[in-house]
């Protein structure tokens, strides 16, 4: 099984809305068929925020769960216990968990 990771999207004609260089508005030399350099920079750098964030959101929920227990926790979202500790062991939660964990929902 291959562990699901996620994908860096690039995005053209982004890097002047986002980033500067040396005080000035980050230039953009991208055509419709090639995306420049600095707009892959500013593409990696935004992934890499959202890395971040996701990680922060990942803790809190382990905190979360280790506080109350993995079977209370089961016993609130309506599923095994086995499946929460597969979700704590692979560090992947489905959306409608971080939703209710994360949010409060």
């Amino acid at each position: 099984m291959k562990d699901k990771e996620p994908s860096i999207r690039i995005i053209k004609f982004i890097a002047p809305k986002v980033m500067t260089v040396n005080g000035y508005t980050s230039p953009c030399e991208c055509t419709d068929t090639i995306t420049c350099a600095y707009c892959v920079q500013a593409s990696l750098l935004f992934f890499k925020e959202n890395i971040k964030a996701s990680d922060e959101i990942i803790n809190k929920i382990l905190s979360l769960i280790k506080n109350k227990g993995i079977r209370k926790t089961a016993r609130e979202l309506n599923v095994d216990y086995s499946t929460v500790k597969y979700w704590i062991k692979t560090k992947n939660f489905p959306q409608r968990v971080v939703e209710k964990l994360y949010r409060g929902g």
